[in-house]
């Protein structure tokens, strides 16, 4: 009896600790499949989150980059238009600067205003940066074909008199440009490369010089559109550095 009572005993507690076991690996697989769906959830969370920052990064960077645009074509655009175009352009970075605001970390959304900025700026200085590179762009057509500063015939001579004016204008002190002004109006109008309603909203942009070198561009640097550019950049550095799925 005690031989068999001991055996029962044993056989019991064997039993015993191979269900204990069975539990405790039960219990183990259990956990590790709610971690691993919680991993999975989570993966899946920050995979949607990044695709939708992706999103919202590129569609602002097209939005600045049609206004930049816009912003170029403007001078030969019909002056009528201009300001529908221009304002469709800016409504459209507004509207995708808020979907960055809202997904994006603090460094992109540092950089995104700093784009925003310079967006209103170009906004701002649009329409008379327009008029005068228009008027830029015809004086150039109305020069002598073959040398334009010693060329004698009074058309060409004027036209090329009223470019260097416009050009040299934001630079001259108060009292040289009320010295030159009724010259300014003459070599516009003498040559006709421009019509009277536009020479008109040239004499009204001269009237007003600040910022002249970010409204008239140049041939080797334009300071408006390079500050523009060095800030778009950096921010599409930033914005698609701060993502960790490959594009």
């Amino acid at each position: 009896m005690p031989v068999t009572l001991l055996a029962a005993h044993w056989n019991r507690r064997s039993a015993d600790r191979a269900a204990d076991a069975t539990m405790v690996a039960g219990i183990d697989q259990s956990q590790a499949a709610v971690a691993a769906a919680q991993l999975q959830e989570r993966a899946v969370r920050e995979q949607s989150l990044e695709s939708a920052r992706r999103s919202a990064y590129a569609g602002f960077l097209s939005a600045v980059d049609l206004l930049v645009r816009i912003v170029t074509e403007l001078p030969d655009i019909p002056r009528a238009s201009r300001r529908e175009l221009l304002d469709q352009k800016a409504t459209a970075v507004v509207q995708a600067r808020a979907g960055v605001a809202v997904l994006g970390p603090a460094p992109v959304l540092g950089q995104a205003e700093k784009v925003a900025k310079q967006c209103a700026r170009l906004e701002k200085l649009a329409l008379r940066r327009a008029v005068l590179r228009s008027a830029i762009s015809a004086l150039e057509s109305a020069w002598c074909p073959r040398n334009a500063e010693w060329c004698q015939a009074p058309h060409h001579n004027s036209a090329h008199v009223a470019w260097e004016l416009l050009c040299e204008w934001g630079r001259l002190e108060n009292e040289e440009r009320w010295e030159k002004l009724d010259l300014l109006e003459f070599t516009l109008q003498e040559r006709q490369a421009l019509d009277a309603e536009q020479v008109k909203h040239v004499l009204e942009v001269v009237n007003n010089v600040a910022s002249w070198d970010e409204m008239i561009g140049g041939f080797i640097r334009d300071p408006l559109m390079e500050r523009f550019q060095a800030v778009r950049d950096e921010f599409a550095d930033i914005a698609y550095g701060s993502l960790s799925l490959v594009a």
